[in-house]
């Protein structure tokens, strides 16, 4: 068996935050954007799972929680993540493709 026959596909992309009131905000904004994304609660931080792209809109978020919450904010209290992450001033999103779309051949 070949190395190429272990290796899968996989379009998974995650983030683990600490336990915090913007991190149970920003569970209950994936829970209502991204339904179809996987919410594991670990007591003390939760993991959150999702095909193709996470994506935490930093003006939904400072909305939600009514006050200045910024992408340095959000960051504090993420101890991990896995897929192609993009910080803007806007938001934090991480991707399942690891080459952008601005560098593939067409």
């Amino acid at each position: 068996m070949s190395a190429k026959d272990l290796t899968q596909v996989r379009d998974t992309v995650g983030i683990s935050l600490i336990g915090s009131a913007e991190t149970s905000m920003a569970v209950e904004m994936v829970t209502e954007e991204m339904p179809d994304a996987k919410i594991t609660d670990n007591d003390c931080f939760y993991k959150i799972e999702r095909d193709g792209l996470l994506r935490f809109d930093m003006a939904d978020l400072a909305e939600r929680l009514g006050r200045d919450y910024t992408v340095h904010d959000f960051l504090v209290n993420m101890t991990s993540y896995y897929g192609r992450i993009v910080v803007s001033d806007a938001a934090v999103e991480i991707y399942a493709d690891i080459l952008p779309e601005r560098f593939r051949d067409e």
